[in-house]
């Protein structure tokens, strides 16, 4: 079952199973049957959607005006978070890594983990521009957790903390 999120006075709907992976903006007020029709992209309800979104096991992430969303082999998508026009399409890595761990935010920045513990850091914003790429040195599948001013990566074997004073 999808999980929503909200963010805009929208609830946001993703979904990796099934064939196509979409990604949905929902009003709050909707109701009843809120489907779109095949050649549909929005409707009443659905104030917009991608219905070819491919995230399957990230959660998307707003922050500011955009929604960022990942696939498994990570490419990233950046999206207006109000109207779903997308601003920007963008492989991270070499795309032979897998990404489990959803995207964070924090201080303008999107930090996306891969499994063979790669952290992209990339600017928030609609054009996308890569910050840094630093290596944990060791597998990291978990989503890192903020707190506090600083991230929390959990790889295999530890926990790491970088920020002030950590």
């Amino acid at each position: 079952i999808p999980t929503p999120f909200a963010a805009h006075g929208l609830i946001y709907v993703a979904n990796g199973h099934g064939g196509q992976t979409p990604l949905f903006a929902v009003r709050p007020t909707a109701t009843g049957d809120i489907s779109l029709k095949p050649d549909e992209s929005s409707n009443a309800h659905v104030v917009w959607s991608a219905p070819r979104n491919n995230a399957y096991i990230q959660t998307p992430l707003v922050y500011g005006d955009f929604l960022y969303s990942g696939t498994n082999n990570g490419v990233i998508k950046c999206y207006d978070a109000k109207t779903g026009a997308r601003q920007y399409e963008h492989r991270l890595g070499e795309g032979t890594t897998a990404f489990s761990a959803s995207p964070v935010a924090g201080d303008g920045k999107i930090y996306f983990t891969s499994e063979d513990g790669d952290v992209f850091v990339v600017r928030a914003g609609p054009r996308f521009e890569l910050l840094a790429h630093n290596r944990m040195g060791e597998s990291c599948l978990a989503t890192p957790a903020i707190s506090r001013g600083s991230l929390f990566f959990r790889t295999r074997r530890e926990v790491v903390a970088i920020g002030p004073g950590s």
